[in-house]
């Protein structure tokens, strides 16, 4: 059943109980954040039903109207898959591109309607769009956020910030709102999956959450939309470039867990005498570290892994654009790899 339908939409609020006594399990409801009152009847089948897992599923695209319905009505009757957009591997399978194409692909953004349109207009038209309504109106009206301009202006600067350490005064401060209204603008751009805040690798995990962290949008495309980059030259070679691929790795790690229905904890790694590693992925109590280098990596500049790991810490990965055009001599603890070729060793 698809509430996008306007007809099924009325008979679903209408009368709920009649609309759910015409359908049985298994079924698949679209856009539920259309006829929340559907929910208590579903309730209801579930509790009196013998229902194996999957029998109900409920998708929406409006996050916050779905999981108000779903955590008053179906608690502890429910899992809760949140999706990302398309992957590299579901949009190019294993086939390498180039540089510029692979910039063309997070351009093109993870939204499946876009998948395949390279045409400016139509995918300004859409973005558009979705800032109107997705981050407007559900972000923002939802959540009682009564400063608009401000908070479409606070959205392009944290586009402006993907892949970079955040500093709260700094960030409210062009936004022109205080550090306490950027403390809850962010949670809500988190808890709307628009952004992920990365926190630095501690073994104190008390310290990992009160360090500055690193903001990441969850989709390179949309930042670098919003950022004014419409070209994948532009986006490539502009101050941005950097950034904005590293944004695009971490969206490829977060997909290949969360499309598996599995989580990992990610951070990042940094010493005060500058050593770094973009990424440590923690899953199944290994520590995968990920590195990323757009163009060729310098082998030199790549932190010694046998001086700061632990013994479960797994072989590093640098993940580059130049990963099959530049082979370069590494040591033993770091390999070369392609965006669509980590191996985060997931079954």
């Amino acid at each position: 059943m698809n509430l996008d339908d306007l007809a099924v939409r009325a008979r679903a609020n209408r009368d709920p109980v009649l609309f759910m006594k015409d359908i049985e399990p298994p079924f698949i409801i679209d856009e539920i954040q259309y006829a929340p009152q559907l929910l208590s009847p579903i309730k209801q089948l579930v509790d009196e039903g013998n229902l194996g897992p999957g029998a109900i599923r409920l998708t929406g695209s409006q996050n916050f109207q779905v999981m108000e319905g779903v955590s008053e009505t179906l608690a502890g009757r429910v899992a809760i898959l949140n999706l990302l957009g398309l992957s590299l591997d579901e949009k190019d399978g294993n086939r390498m591109v180039s540089p510029n194409e692979h910039f063309e692909r997070l351009l093109e953004t993870g939204f499946p309607k876009l998948h395949g349109v390279r045409e400016r207009e139509v995918r300004d038209l859409y973005l558009s769009s979705y800032l109107q309504t997705y981050i407007e109106r559900d972000i923002r009206e939802l959540a009682r956020v009564g400063k608009r301009r401000e908070f479409e202006t606070f959205v392009r600067l944290c586009a402006l910030r993907t892949g970079r350490v955040i500093s709260l005064s700094d960030l409210g401060r062009d936004a022109m709102v205080s550090p306490a209204t950027v403390r809850e603008w962010l949670s809500l751009l988190e808890d709307g999956l628009l952004i992920k805040l990365l926190y630095p690798y501690h073994t104190n995990r008390t310290k990992r959450m009160t360090k500055s962290p690193k903001l990441y949008f969850l989709d390179a495309g949309l930042a670098a939309w919003l950022s004014g980059w419409r070209t994948a030259e532009q986006a490539r070679l502009g101050p941005m470039g950097g950034f904005l691929f590293e944004t695009g790795v971490l969206c490829e790690i977060l997909k290949a867990f969360r499309h598996r229905a599995r989580e990992a904890d990610v951070h990042f790694w940094r010493t005060r005498d500058g050593q770094e590693i973009d990424f440590l992925v923690e899953a199944d109590g290994r520590v995968f570290p990920v590195e990323v280098k757009m163009g060729s990596p310098d082998a030199s500049a790549l932190v010694k892994l046998e001086a700061v790991s632990s013994p479960s810490w797994q072989p590093g990965q640098v993940v580059s654009l130049a990963a099959e055009d530049a082979p370069v001599s590494l040591t033993p603890e770091w390999r070369l790899c392609a965006p669509h070729r980590l191996d985060l060793r997931l079954t």
